[in-house]
């Protein structure tokens, strides 16, 4: 149960963690052995930091019609992250089968879901946002640029050209 370490004599002397014949070697060894502890919480740190980045980004673009490309998709999340290290809103982008559902969000979340099939469109403006610039917002969002590039196929541009708007008009304030 109790791990149990070899006992030693009294007289016995311990055996040191750093092996060396001179001082200035037991220095050496020792220095190495603190940069080999430090190199490695970092890697684990930074692998720690990339993975919650990806699982951030991954949960932030939701393409269940699987109409994004690679690229788009991969362009999408970097504006997610821009949006969310520049302006502080946490933007959250569905494209779904079936009618866009709103999701449970928080205080800081913009949600914006597309159903291209169907073109509809969902925006959803945080209440701080919806504060400073109203609910019109939202409807112009909808109404003039979302729904208009869905009706004419070009979805993607139109999502895109929507949250370039958008983010112009965060950089107003």
């Amino acid at each position: 149960m109790f791990l149990r370490f070899p006992g030693r004599e009294r007289g016995e002397p311990r055996l040191p963690l750093v092996n060396a014949d001179t001082p200035g070697q037991f220095f050496l060894r020792t220095m190495l052995l603190i940069a080999v502890f430090a190199l490695t919480a970092w890697a684990f740190w930074a692998n720690t930091e990339r993975r919650l980045a990806d699982v951030r980004a991954a949960s932030a673009v939701w393409d269940e019609a699987d109409l994004l490309t690679d690229a788009q998709e991969k362009a999408l999340r970097e504006l997610v992250d821009a949006f969310r290290e520049v302006h502080g809103v946490k933007l959250l982008i569905h494209i779904r089968r079936d009618t866009p559902q709103l999701p449970r969000l928080d205080a800081q979340t913009l949600f914006v879901g597309l159903c291209p099939a169907k073109g509809q469109a969902i925006v959803e403006l945080p209440p701080l946002l919806r504060k400073a610039y109203g609910d019109a917002l939202a409807q112009t969002l909808e109404n003039d640029w979302l729904r208009p590039a869905m009706a004419s196929g070009q979805w993607a541009e139109g999502l895109v050209r929507t949250l370039k708007y958008l983010w112009d008009r965060l950089g107003e304030n």
